[in-house]
């Protein structure tokens, strides 16, 4: 009995054996298809031109080879119905005339080719008759188009097709043996620890309740609660029982130890599950410019040649952890791309480790990756971790600015281009410049909405485009940050996003400018990405996001592309004993801008009396950096402690430091930072590194212009504008901050917030639901220093004593 295996065309017309570089026109991107807009636009020109041409029509044809039928199935562009008919496919392409001439040259080694000779193929099976195959060529420089004829000769096409279908073979019997090992891993999948936290047995049958009903899932868990492994074991199970992968995405590259050492701990327990983590592009490459291109790039030329011919794809499926080390040694042993052999490679991994980006992003890598269709039940399931950083990270995804002064900056760099290049450069930028600038409305001097003129843009990108071009061509040395790129990279970036943001249809967009001595500021900002996160999730069976501050559900579903009627949520406890946690408000203290001259002093003498009630290292977040700074200096020196200041741009081995400080103890210490800073989020402070913590303020954003038109924009789509705009994203914050305390199950800590707002409800609704019982107001006291010390006294015991005899 034949197997059915069903493969996409996309995947099946591949050249056979394996030949190619990583470059424009290789034909093997992931990237999501470009030009879309254009291929629509032919194809709408086409209809209403010719009634004999329909466009989107699926084709497709079955092959037995050694047991498997395999079902191959694509959708031509379109098709004109003429004697005999002719099948054309819509390509867009930068350099159309290099496009044009590889297709033409070496058909049978070129995906675009094959694909549509695949179309001629699979008609000429059906139809017993040869049609005419000809490609369309959009230039996205200048849209000028190129016609270019291909001719199927079936047995030529045939003996490609048995080649292939070799290869399909034994790649089928590979995903067989992948899918049987999934099976048997979920048979046996056990909890990584012998005793489950408070807590974390209800987080994992909420999970699978989820799962076993279909719905997308939002968790609000709390750090202590084993939330990662108790997020990660139900739904890696059940992607395993289906014989499939779980893709686990986080905010930050820094943030993917906690998921690689929950599936480390799954392999201590005899679970032999593959890991594979994504390292970013511009970390992992061997170059001073990530530049994927064969001309500049050694390790791009013949990647994918290299990479059959070593068989290194079949090395590193007999690794179980695959991180960045494994990947540059094999890259310099072989010649070949580490970035591209990650994801190359992920699709033997049980848990793919990665930034939002590879999933959310524009044109993400991740997001087209597929595989073929055996022993799989439906896709692989999906986590997102912090995910009450997804609604601002995707928005900031299609928010690109353009700055005259930092543009400006790279004029000295553009002078020391070799000639002809600088002399051809430096003109380029004064003409970016003169762009920008030509933005400023007439009236006015501060901030404006506008509506940029996108045709000079779009030409200003052909042409950097081109320079760009004749500059990777020549023997110039690539040097790191390089200003050519640079220049050319961001225009091209904010280009794309002004054609977007300009459609009527996209309300969610606006532009504004901001005058600047040296010209101005013109940004785009994106209010609501949910729209472009929508599709995303399709690409998976499963979804859970989970955080510590995920209220209110709404807010995080909406942004967050997720309905909220058909999603389920859930919020968790702390596991920890309340009495070892001490949480008041101080209503008294005013961070309002108009207040704050008079309320910095007595900000400052609160800290300093409360801190010497015990010493120890405390935490003190602010709302800003100004904020910070005026209090820092209105605090007296505190006897017994020293004070440590969170500094603008801080280096990592600066960051370090402080840390090291706060862990050594040897000083108690009193760390000043910013809420939503480097300190007060994805940073663990156990046990005595920190035994309280100050949360002045929440941090609303600043009222200005473009946080303005944002209220407006969700008070129209949600009718929650200033909620939406100012107080959710500011408690999510102070929420995060006061969260660094209480880590584990023998930390004691204070928590102070510091303002009258606290206690409102439209701000108290973001509050975690086991901070009080009934009413916010229950964490206003009448004697705040005698509960704080009867507090202590009550905790007497010090965490790393309490460590000690537990």
């Amino acid at each position: 009995m034949m197997k059915s295996v069903s493969v996409s065309l996309r995947e099946f017309a591949l050249p056979s054996p394996r030949t190619g570089s990583i470059e424009a026109h290789s034909g093997y991107s992931r990237a999501a298809v470009e030009g879309l807009e254009v291929h629509q636009r032919v194809q709408r020109r086409r209809t209403k031109a010719d009634p004999a041409y329909e466009r989107e029509v699926v084709i497709r044809a079955s092959f037995d080879r050694a047991g498997y039928r395999f079902r191959v199935e694509g959708r031509m562009d379109g098709i004109f119905r003429t004697d005999p008919p002719k099948i054309e496919e819509i390509k867009t392409a930068f350099a159309v005339p290099e496009l044009a001439a590889r297709l033409s040259r070496d058909p049978m080694n070129h995906p675009y080719a094959l694909q549509l000779l695949s179309y001629g193929y699979f008609y000429f099976l059906e139809n017993n008759v040869i049609p005419y195959l000809s490609f369309h060529l959009v230039s996205t420089r200048n849209y000028e188009s190129r016609d270019i004829s291909v001719k199927l000769d079936p047995a030529v096409y045939e003996a490609w097709l048995n080649r292939r279908l070799d290869e399909l073979v034994e790649e089928t019997r590979k995903a067989e043996k992948r899918a049987a090992r999934r099976r048997k891993i979920a048979q046996a999948f056990a909890f990584p620890f012998p005793a489950l936290r408070p807590g974390q047995a209800e987080l994992i049958s909420t999970i699978e309740q989820g799962m076993s009903e279909k719905k997308r899932m939002l968790i609000q868990a709390p750090t202590g609660l084993g939330k990662t492994a108790g997020v990660l074991y139900p739904v890696l199970k059940e992607s395993l029982g289906r014989g499939q992968h779980t893709v686990y995405v986080t905010p930050k590259n820094s943030q993917h130890a906690l998921a690689e050492d929950a599936v480390s701990r799954f392999r201590q327990t005899g679970a032999r599950v593959k890991s594979l983590t994504i390292t970013a592009k511009h970390k992992i490459c061997f170059k001073n410019e990530p530049l994927c291109d064969p001309a500049f790039c050694e390790y791009a030329d013949d990647y994918f040649g290299k990479v059959r011919k070593h068989a290194i794809l079949d090395q590193l499926a007999k690794k179980r952890s695959l991180k960045a080390r494994t990947f540059r040694s094999i890259g310099e042993t072989y010649g070949v791309c580490p970035f591209e052999l990650q994801l190359d490679a992920a699709e033997d991994a049980d848990t793919v480790i990665c930034d939002y980006n590879y999933v959310f992003a524009p044109r993400s890598a991740l997001r087209r990756m597929t595989l073929l269709d055996i022993d799989q039940a439906g896709a692989p399931n999906l986590v997102i971790d912090e995910a009450h950083n997804l609604p601002s990270r995707a928005m900031d995804y299609y928010s690109p600015a353009l700055s005259t002064l930092a543009l400006e900056m790279m004029r000295d760099e553009l002078r020391l281009l070799p000639s002809p290049f600088c002399d051809e450069a430096v003109p380029l930028l004064d003409d970016s410049l003169r762009i920008i600038a030509s933005c400023r409305p007439d009236a006015g001097t501060g901030p404006a909405k506008i509506e940029p003129p996108l045709s000079a843009f779009q030409e200003h990108d052909a042409r950097l485009r081109a320079f760009l071009a004749r500059y990777l061509e020549s023997d110039v040395e690539i040097m790191r940050r390089d200003p050519v790129m640079r220049l050319s990279f961001s225009w091209t970036e904010f280009t794309e996003a002004l054609s977007r943001a300009l459609d009527p249809g996209h309300d969610e967009f606006f532009v504004t400018f901001r005058p600047h001595p040296t010209g101005g500021i013109v940004k785009i900002t994106c209010c609501d990405a949910s729209e472009m996160l929508k599709d995303c999730y399709d690409e998976y069976e499963q979804v859970v996001g989970f955080s510590a501050t995920l209220k209110p559900f709404d807010y995080y579903a909406k942004l967050s592309g997720l309905d909220p009627e058909a999603i389920k949520t859930a919020e968790f406890p702390s596991p920890f004993p309340r009495r070892h946690r001490k949480l008041l408000i101080i209503p008294q203290v005013s961070t309002k801008y108009s207040d704050r001259e008079r309320n910095y002093a007595r900000i400052a003498d609160a800290i300093q009396k409360i801190a010497l009630l015990r010493p120890g290292n405390y935490l003190a977040f602010f709302p800003s950096f100004e904020f910070l700074d005026r209090v820092h200096a209105a605090v007296q020196d505190i006897p017994g402690f020293v004070l440590v200041k969170q500094e603008r741009d801080m280096k990592l081995s600066h960051v370090g430091a402080v840390l090291e400080q706060l862990r050594a103890q040897h000083t108690p210490a009193i760390l000043f930072g910013v809420q939503g800073g480097m300190f007060s989020e994805g940073l663990d402070y156990p046990g005595e590194i920190a035994i309280g913590a100050f949360v002045v303020g929440p941090p609303l954003p600043n009222y200005d212009l473009e946080r303005e038109l944002m209220r407006e924009y969700y008070q129209r789509k949600y009718s929650s504008g200033f909620d939406y705009a100012y107080i959710i994203p500011a408690m999510s914050r102070a929420v995060q901050a006061a969260g660094r305390v209480i880590r584990s199950e023998t930390d004691r800590g204070l928590i102070v917030l510091m303002d009258q707002r606290f206690v409102q409800p439209e701000y108290s609704k973001s509050m975690p639901r086991d901070w009080f019982d009934a009413d916010v107001h229950e964490l206003v006291s009448e004697s705040i220093l005698k509960d704080v010390s009867e507090f202590w006294e009550d905790n007497n015991d010090s965490p790393q004593r309490a460590r000690r005899t537990a």
